[in-house]
């Protein structure tokens, strides 16, 4: 009984498996495995292991369910193993990432079981094992995503690293591909380059499997990018799914052929029963289904499509009903007919035998890119009075039921997406209706209204369910960027939508991000929300910094911004155009310009929302703790972290920023107390800033005279992912040069000075507090040690080192420090 204990969450481990009995106690690898699954839980916390999961699957009713976490490697076992949370009313749903090692795939839960393909399967993973890229070949709806996953479904043991599932079918756009890779390997990156260049190096050393599923629309850039992986990364493979070969050196193709007759009878079996748990086969069907399958020519999806239809007709009818629908196309002869073909009528023919509701909705919902909801699907495919909520899911259902759209558990809800080939026929249906462009005007402002109906998020500063909102409907927003934006049928709506978008950075890269912007920017003009036009100038200004525009054109567009925000006359934009533009004179080091600035966004602050407060404060406070008004930093601060809520990236923030005033101070203990509190929610979040926290704790080590925990915190930092250190490797490289100077390492010391001095003055960025601490520190050293003639010579040869060579002699200094503990142990 734990009533009594204030503040205990219990947090439980389930797994199933064979224990052995000694001396009273139970011992064995189950045991292992269940203690290590329980490590990496929270409280209040449910994990169920794959083996258990089997087990519960038939049990699970009442509004139980199990929650497909991913494969995880766990702790001192060898084999990973797929995690599931249990989901039950009354019982926690939101829990932090899991503490394992790392996440070792994204791959889709599958619903139905894979049935057949035994002899493609071992060849994929055999050919995985000899080459590095293997593409599945074949026609609509033969299977090939579903052959992929299943070969992968036992991760093979050269991909340390994972198996990442990447889907291009809801792309429209090609150049995004890089985009859509780097989003399935959850990797975050404000680096500024160009997403393809920071994917490249994240992928480098790394031991991975990437399946790009559904390569045939976009195969030209395909190939392109798949190529680069490849050469990239030797450590890399790509299983690929296309209608068509990518053409890219060392490929090696499988044609997945029909399914055979047996598995075919087996796939309709199984799906039938599913449809109607009724269904047998039996002697006198029999026949019948093995005549169905001889007619789909073994495609899965056509069988799957048939089989639906178990529910109303038998499988004589089903049969009668396919040869009248298959002669009346061929004239008889099936010579020749393509796959392609049979798949055709097959939707052809379950399109027809839909009542006229469930044809309407079955057309608009082609709209959707990667998927709606139901009060999507209500809003969007309705005429002009919306659907009825009820009426809606009675159709979606019937859909489902039909095997037409599939129906995936979204927490306590679900969420409803088109197979490939089926969405390709929808979407002729719906232009051969004439509804395409009144149907995309609806999909464009329901997603303009849900981006606004997110504004209750941003205000409460919860920017994890606002980012998780937001994520599961980013291919709708870029296709609505897409049609208002580009295409230009509705810049209105389109920037609408964009300017609600006010984390742009944790939905989608920098670089995409500027992209929509800067597209809504130049619809502008035409567009009558001054408000709007106001927020998405702001952000172009923040985006361009992050991308590493010069701080004169970004100082620019932070001008325009306040312009527009004037003109708004809304007091929370107003306020955070003035604090963007004092963020963009601060980094450009001009302080009395900034200043003035922050006090105009703070005015007013009794009419300031939480989230606008939050934003100038901190802003203001950085700028407090660069010019070393300390009081006034501390005070700012404190409020900036009691607005934020603890464990959120926000409040490791606040700690990161707390660590610098103690730090400014002279409280050196503090500082770096609060700097690695920082790090471990960094570190749990796997957030960009983790490279900034290490920094910081690696110059609160050397300025105590700690260059043991000084060396450990740079070693770290050095050997995080390019994507993650680059916004900052200028100052780690700095600190390096520090900590090579204190080490007497002179030659290294100045030649680094040199290359991050150059770096940054062609940026035109100014070193805050902690940093300028320790340049200043680091000029002292070399100007005792060097005449200004020899500094001044070895600072330029310094400048002219490229990143490579820079990072280097970073890595060099660990080098002969552990060559001189080697040394020193010897002796």
């Amino acid at each position: 009984d734990f009533s009594t204990v204030d503040g205990i969450r219990v947090r439980i481990a389930v797994h199933s498996g064979t224990a052995e009995a000694q001396n009273g106690d139970y011992l064995g690898g189950t045991l292992n495995r269940v203690a290590r699954l329980l490590a990496i839980g929270h409280g209040g916390q449910v994990l169920i292991s794959s083996a258990a999961a089997e087990l519960l699957k038939e049990a699970a009713s009442g509004g139980v369910a199990l929650r497909d976490l991913g494969i995880h490697r766990l702790k001192d076992l060898s084999r990973p193993e797929r995690i599931f949370q249990l989901v039950a009313p009354d019982l926690g749903d939101e829990f932090p990432a899991l503490r394992s090692l790392e996440l070792q795939d994204n791959l889709p839960q599958q619903l139905t079981s894979f049935v057949g393909r035994h002899a493609e399967v071992a060849e994929i993973r055999s050919l995985l094992k000899r080459h590095r890229l293997v593409t599945l070949l074949g026609a609509g709806g033969v299977g090939k995503t579903r052959c992929a996953i299943a070969a992968c479904a036992d991760p093979p043991e050269q991909f340390d690293d994972g198996i990442w599932f990447v889907e291009l079918a809801s792309i429209s756009d090609s150049s995004l591909i890089p985009t859509a890779i780097a989003k399935a390997l959850r990797m975050r990156d404000e680096s500024g380059r160009p997403v393809l260049d920071a994917l490249l190096e994240y992928l480098k050393g790394r031991r991975l499997l990437l399946i790009v599923d559904n390569c045939e629309h976009v195969i030209e850039e395909a190939r392109r990018v798949v190529a680069a992986i490849l050469r990239g990364g030797s450590s890399v493979s790509v299983l690929a799914t296309s209608r068509e070969n990518l053409n890219v050196a060392g490929e090696r193709a499988v044609r997945l052929p029909p399914l055979t007759e047996s598995d075919s009878v087996a796939l309709f079996t199984e799906r039938a029963r599913a449809a109607d748990s009724r269904f047998e086969l039996s002697d006198g069907n029999a026949p019948f289904v093995a005549d169905i399958a001889a007619r789909l020519d073994g495609i899965p999806l056509a069988i799957e499509l048939a089989a639906a239809r178990v529910k109303m007709l038998s499988p004589q009818q089903i049969a009668q009903r396919l040869d009248e629908r298959l002669r009346i196309l061929t004239g008889g002869d099936r010579d020749g007919f393509s796959r392609h073909r049979t798949m055709r009528a097959l939707i052809d023919w379950s399109h027809e035998l839909l009542s006229d509701r469930e044809r309407t909705l079955f057309r608009r919902l082609a709209v959707f890119a990667g998927g709606w909801t139901l009060a999507g699907a209500a809003a969007v495919c309705g005429d002009d009075d919306a659907c009825d909520d009820l009426e809606t899911l009675d159709t979606l259902s019937s859909l489902a039921d039909k095997s037409l759209i599939v129906a995936d558990p979204a927490g306590d809800d679900f969420r409803y997406r088109m197979l490939h080939a089926i969405r390709e026929y929808a979407r002729e249906r719906l232009s051969e209706a004439g509804e395409a462009e009144a149907t995309a005007r609806r999909h464009a402002r329901f997603y303009a209204d849900y981006l606004q109906g997110c504004a209750s998020l941003i205000d409460s500063l919860d920017d994890a369910t606002w980012a998780q909102r937001t994520n599961a409907e980013l291919d709708n927003i870029r296709a609505v960027v897409e049609w208002t934006l580009f295409a230009a049928h509705e810049p209105q709506t389109g920037c609408r939508a964009v300017a609600a978008i006010e984390w742009p950075q944790r939905l989608t890269t920098p670089h995409e991000a500027l992209r929509w912007f800067e597209a809504a920017a130049r619809s502008a003009p035409s567009v009558d929300d001054r408000l709007a036009v106001a927020r998405i100038l702001r952000h172009c200004a923040v985006l361009q910094r992050l991308v590493g525009r010069p701080i004169a054109e970004c100082e620019r567009t932070a001008r325009s911004a306040v312009e527009a925000a004037l003109a708004a006359t809304d007091c929370n934009e107003r306020a955070l155009a003035f604090a963007t533009l004092g963020a963009m004179y601060r980094d450009g080091a001009r302080f009395d310009d900034a200043e003035r600035a922050f006090a105009r966004a703070y005015e007013s602050p009794e009419r300031l929302s939480r989230a606008t407060t939050n934003v100038i404060l901190r802003m203001w406070a950085v700028m407090n703790l660069q010019r070393g008004q300390i009081e006034l930093a501390r005070r700012r601060f404190s409020e900036v972290s009691r607005l934020e809520r603890p464990g959120s990236e926000a409040h490791a923030s606040a700690l990161l920023n707390l660590g610098e005033l103690n730090f400014a101070a002279g409280d050196l203990a503090a500082a770096r107390e609060a700097a690695i509190a920082a790090k471990e929610t960094y570190a749990r979040l796997g957030s960009v800033y983790l490279v900034l926290v290490l920094s910081n704790i690696a110059a609160y080590a050397m300025a105590a005279d700690d260059l043991t925990a000084a060396r450990a915190a740079l070693w770290e930092a050095l050997h995080l992912p390019q994507t993650t250190r680059s916004l900052w490797m200028t100052t780690v490289l700095e600190h390096h040069a520090l900590l090579a100077a204190l080490q007497a390492d002179l030659e290294r010391a100045v030649r680094l000075a040199g290359f991050t001095n150059a770096r940054s003055r062609s940026r035109g960025d100014a070193r805050e507090h902690t940093e300028r601490r320790g340049y200043e520190r680091l000029v002292l050293i070399l100007q005792s040690a060097y005449s200004s003639d020899d500094l001044a010579s070895a600072m330029a040869e310094g400048a002219a080192l490229t990143e490579e060579q820079a990072l280097a002699i970073a890595a060099a200094i660990h080098e002969k420090q552990s060559d001189e503990a080697s040394l020193k142990e010897t002796q």
